[in-house]
């Protein structure tokens, strides 16, 4: 009798050889998608630094101010665009266009400061509302793509851990963009780092598996979609919730950016040298908390403390305010900086949690204009209470953020459970 072909034998270690080949194969796309992350936000930082500089170079303060203001602006303006793009297409394509499209941003910086006063502003103006959209699309599809990739009860891990390398790549990218500058122009610099932006798209590849399915919003146009989402948040507490917590994380770190240097000049008796300490004990202290975060055991914990977690981040605010020693602010800061970084990523995770992924882009949306519109409450803050000194914002502030998140917690109780 011959043996037969197949049966047990075959099956016994085909099965297994095909499940080890589909671990390598999720383990590489995970690492993929953290490695395109880390390298997108390497220019983000440049994004910080270089329109800034040749701002400053072109036309003083005032020009940096204008194009702060229309990034800011940008940002707000085009938010629902982004997030109708992001649900209504593939999300790797409109990665790849939004890496893209930040490429672009960067590279229009190359000739501003060689070109005459009527050409150089708009140039710049324009690369500015180019990386704002770039962002916000990038923002979007790079959440939907890591729901398909992670699943729901693993993504408050991965959230932190890639939190840390996109702190980490940012951090890099600002010291980067800082040091071209110097050495090289900023005109070469721009390219470089749109070639950098460019050349990084190959790792997408590496997430060929990702679904081109057709998606709800292809039947909707802006508007339409746009109110959907709205009734969507308005019907899901928990998404809601989730939302705001992200746009109360944001607002946390917009008010200790803008009154920091008041606030160690008036408080504390500083200087530049002292704002610098801060400034970098606080970035430590939050990369050191976001590798620990890491950690399994930590991860499911914090899965649970999305909400404490932004009433500390508010509430040292408060705690800060009675700082009037340096040595007890660089503590009090490096501890901030440990809440703020955690509960930034915490927020962000619980978000891709509880989203439902057909409207991830409108969400993300809904959360840059929630964003955009404290950060220009916030930033008028300064020219609607002149009188006040920046002890006296951070106080209030962490009070009215305090209050919001109790009120948040609130609501979330009442409402019923989100749908996943």
């Amino acid at each position: 009798m011959t043996a037969p072909t197949g049966g047990f034998s075959e099956i016994a270690f085909s099965e297994p050889t095909r499940e080890m080949h589909g671990f390598h194969s999720q383990v590489m796309q995970r690492r993929c998608f953290i490695g395109f992350s880390s390298i997108s936000f390497f220019i983000v930082g440049a994004g910080i630094v270089m329109p800034a500089w040749v701002a400053f170079d072109v036309g003083g303060s005032n020009l940096v101010g204008l194009v702060l203001l229309a990034s800011s602006l940008a940002g707000f303006a085009l938010a629902p665009l982004s997030g109708h793009l992001v649900d209504r297409h593939n999300h790797l394509r409109v990665t790849a266009s939004g890496q893209l499209v930040r490429a672009l941003g960067l590279l229009m910086l190359a000739p501003v400061q060689v070109l005459p006063d009527a050409l150089s502003r708009p140039i710049l103006l324009l690369s500015t509302v180019l990386g704002a959209f770039g962002y916000a699309i990038l923002a979007g599809a790079m959440s939907g793509i890591l729901q398909w990739l992670i699943p729901e009860t693993e993504r408050m891990r991965f959230n932190l851990r890639l939190s840390f390398f996109n702190q980490a790549g940012m951090a890099l990218g600002t010291g980067a963009a800082g040091y071209g500058i110097a050495h090289v122009g900023s005109a070469t610099t721009a390219a470089l780092f749109a070639f950098v932006a460019i050349s990084v798209l190959p790792l997408l590849r590496n997430l060929t598996a990702y679904p081109t399915r057709t998606h709800a919003a292809k039947r909707l146009n802006l508007f339409s979609a746009s109110r959907e989402a709205i009734n969507y948040l308005v019907n899901e507490p928990q998404t809601l919730s989730a939302s705001v917590s992200v746009g109360l994380v944001f607002a946390v770190i917009q008010i200790t950016n803008l009154l920091l240097p008041g606030f160690v000049s008036h408080s504390l008796g500083g200087g530049s040298r002292l704002f610098g300490t801060l400034e970098m004990t606080a970035a430590i202290a939050g990369m050191a908390a976001l590798a620990a975060a890491g950690i399994p055991a930590v991860a499911r914990r914090m899965a649970r403390m999305t909400t404490p977690l932004v009433a500390a981040a508010g509430g040292s605010l408060l705690v800060l305010s009675f700082a009037t020693d340096p040595l007890v602010a660089i503590v009090l800061y490096a501890a901030a900086g440990m809440l703020w970084n955690l509960s930034r990523a915490a927020a962000n995770g619980h978000l891709l949690t509880v989203v439902d992924s057909a409207l991830i882009g409108r969400v993300q949306a809904f959360t840059s204009l929630l964003t955009g519109a404290v950060g220009a409450l916030i930033f008028l803050l300064p020219t609607l209470l002149p009188n006040t000194t920046e002890a006296q914002l951070y106080m209030a502030c962490g009070v009215m953020i305090l209050v919001a998140t109790a009120l948040l917690a609130l609501w979330t109780r009442r409402g019923r459970p989100a749908r996943t």
